[in-house]
């Protein structure tokens, strides 16, 4: 739920690109949800590859996840917490470490700004 929060905290700010560049030409600006099909190709990926059905199944049944075209943050986070607790949950520590770097790195490059 954290995560989720974070995640929409982050999505109503903009980051700007190219701010700091010694040319002092403003690139614009990015929201964070730009870069969400991004996040999402990486994590399935990612887990496809270490052979994680569980987490490529919630991406694809839960998030709305198809490579290179479509998908939710949101979904995923808010699947991954209606989950009960139990056997499953050590299944999504990983992915949600993954997901927290993330945001936090994108956080980060906000508040430098």
């Amino acid at each position: 739920m954290q995560l989720l929060g974070q995640w929409t905290s982050l999505g109503q700010a903009h980051v700007l690109l190219g701010g700091g560049c010694s040319c002092g030409l403003a690139a614009g600006s990015l929201r964070l949800e730009e870069f969400e099909q991004q996040i999402l190709d990486f994590l399935h990926d990612k887990y496809r590859a270490s052979g994680s059905g569980t987490v490529t199944d919630l991406l694809r049944e839960r998030a709305g996840y198809a490579p290179a075209k479509s998908g939710s943050v949101a979904a995923l986070l808010r699947a991954i917490a209606g989950e009960p607790a139990g056997e499953r949950t050590g299944e999504w520590l990983p992915l949600l470490a993954d997901l927290k770097r993330t945001l936090d790195s994108f956080d980060e490059l906000h508040r430098s700004r």
